[in-house]
């Protein structure tokens, strides 16, 4: 088991994908990111070995080293229960992956509540490019370029312009209602696929589409947007020239756990 409590540990965790997102986004953004005690799990073995220390852990991803195929078919519901038979999965598709587990500082939402899943897309000193979807999706859907109910254009020149106020003047794109029912139709497959019930997430993902809501971009202009030009020169001198944050909402908070590099985020796309 790796541990990012500890440096060496920590080293090695920087060989993997989503672990070094994680990570990189606890480093530049510490303030954004609500992930909290990261671990990997190796193998099985690993996992059994560490049980009752693992069980304190509420949520999980799936990972790889880098450099190879990134891993993006295997879901879960996120709950405790399923780490191991996604471990399980996991290793038949890939022997060299793993497991990530952590928390976070707020109690994890359910994939069907929250308001709206967000990616931000930088190129430093040159522009930033919003891509969000509303509620009852999450960060699913705009990383992996699934689809997108609104997209902002914001010029590097204006990001101490832009307030709750004015953001609409940068939006390029909202999604009709007739294209939206499409979108709800394959969210609602995709949660009835990993195992929840459509009596239970239904209503939370309404039938006509709602903009995301002013609270949610407060969140993303206050603690990402305004943050930017702050951390240009740190981000430049670590090469994070053009990168990407995404995520999705929790409470009324965007609380994105990955920070994509240049070469990451084509990957994420690509996908």
């Amino acid at each position: 088991m790796l541990n990012m409590k500890n440096l060496s540990d920590k080293q090695k965790m920087m060989k993997y994908y989503r672990a070094s997102d994680m990570l990189n986004l606890l480093y530049f953004f510490p303030q954004l990111s609500p992930v909290r005690d990261l671990v990997i799990i190796e193998s099985k073995e690993d996992y059994l070995n560490n049980k009752d220390f693992l069980d304190n852990f509420c949520q999980n991803r799936v990972d790889t080293l880098k450099g190879r195929t990134p891993i993006s078919d295997i879901e879960n519901s996120g709950k405790r229960d399923c780490f191991y038979n996604t471990l399980i999965k996991l290793k038949e598709k890939d022997p060299l992956g793993v497991l990530i587990l952590f928390n976070t500082m707020n109690k994890p939402s359910e994939r069907y509540e929250r308001w709206a899943g967000i990616s931000v897309g930088v190129d430093l000193g040159q522009d930033v490019i919003i891509d969000a979807v509303s509620k009852g999706f999450d960060g699913r859907e705009v990383s992996k370029s699934i689809c997108v109910h609104e997209r902002y254009f914001i010029p590097w020149h204006d990001i101490r312009k832009v307030g709750v106020e004015t953001l609409k003047h940068y939006q390029t794109y909202q999604i009709s209602n007739a294209d939206y029912q499409i979108t709800r139709i394959e969210r609602i497959q995709f949660l009835k696929s990993i195992g929840l019930n459509p009596n239970m997430f239904s209503y939370y993902i309404p039938k006509n589409y709602q903009k995301i809501p002013d609270f949610i971009w407060l969140s993303v202009i206050k603690n990402l947007i305004k943050q930017l030009e702050k951390n240009e020169d740190i981000l430049a001198s670590y090469g994070f020239t053009n990168f990407a944050i995404s995520g999705h909402t929790e409470d009324n908070q965007f609380a994105p756990w990955q920070m994509f590099d240049k070469s990451r985020y084509t990957l994420v796309k690509k996908r």
